[in-house]
């Protein structure tokens, strides 16, 4: 079904245009919502599906990287649980790594929730291939990895790791925060598709089997953004956009440490 293969992301949408653009993502179709804590939209995510049947939704949420211990985990989801109105979540993700706390107590306390049938689903965002492998030695089952994913980067060497150990992506920025557009690559397969360069980026990560994150505060956006399942690229295209994507740049942040270790991306475990 297309509505579990696109789903809707809402930053940096807060108040009532989060609201209303949440309201025309369902009514387009889209059944997976993406949030976080750091967004500060959870109380307009929940006004928008009020008298929506909630099983019909897949919700994601992540915790931010300086609320991982253990207890504040349980302080975070209870916080995301009240703020969206709903006893549970259907992903619930560590935002960015912290190597100032073990991977081991976030996980525990994320499985713990989970035997509470709090989330259904643990996952992990902007990591390397060094932070999952570090991860999976905690023996406990990581169903996503979110990363940045777009036709000008994505992570070959974590994308196929992921594959390997039947870890799902997540891809946010899908269109590169609009730079798609206009470029020529793009353009040029969306006349012969006759579609949009956007479309053309989506149905992209979309044949790597990940799962497009695309949000917008435009209705015409959102509906056209769902609107890729009545064509494919061929492997030639694939091929020429994955050439470019792997020589790409990630965007980086002060906080981020994708040049973290192995040795260094987590400590050890410790009590808490």
């Amino acid at each position: 079904m297309k509505e579990k293969k696109i789903g809707f992301g809402t930053y940096p949408l807060r108040g009532p245009i989060c609201t209303q653009a949440v309201k025309d993502a369902v009514q387009t179709g889209y059944r997976i919502i993406d949030t976080a804590t750091r967004y500060c939209n959870f109380d307009a995510i929940a006004k928008a599906l009020v008298g929506q049947t909630r099983s019909d939704f897949y919700i994601i949420s992540k915790v931010w990287s300086d609320k991982q211990h253990y207890g504040d985990v349980f302080k975070d989801l209870e916080f995301t649980l009240n703020e969206l109105q709903t006893n549970y979540i259907d992903a619930y993700l560590t935002h960015w790594p912290n190597h100032k706390i073990p991977i081991e107590e976030t996980l525990l306390a994320m499985r713990e929730l989970q035997d509470q049938k709090k989330i259904r689903h643990i996952g992990l965002s902007n990591v390397t291939t060094r932070h999952l492998k570090k991860a999976l030695l905690a023996k406990v089952p990581i169903t996503w990895v979110q990363i940045e994913m777009h036709p000008f980067f994505f992570d070959r060497e974590l994308l196929l790791f992921c594959k390997g150990h039947s870890i799902q992506i997540q891809a946010w920025a899908p269109l590169a925060r609009g730079l798609v557009k206009e470029d020529p690559l793009l353009l040029r397969m969306a006349k012969s598709h006759k579609k949009s360069p956007s479309q053309i980026a989506l149905r992209w990560i979309l044949q790597h089997n990940c799962l497009p994150l695309p949000g917008s505060k435009t209705k015409q956006h959102i509906e056209e953004n769902f609107d890729i399942f009545d064509f494919s690229l061929a492997p030639s295209e694939m091929d020429e956009i994955d050439a470019r994507a792997i020589l790409g740049q990630r965007r980086r942040y002060d906080w981020d440490e994708f040049d973290f270790s192995f040795e260094d991306c987590w400590p050890k475990s410790a009590e808490y």
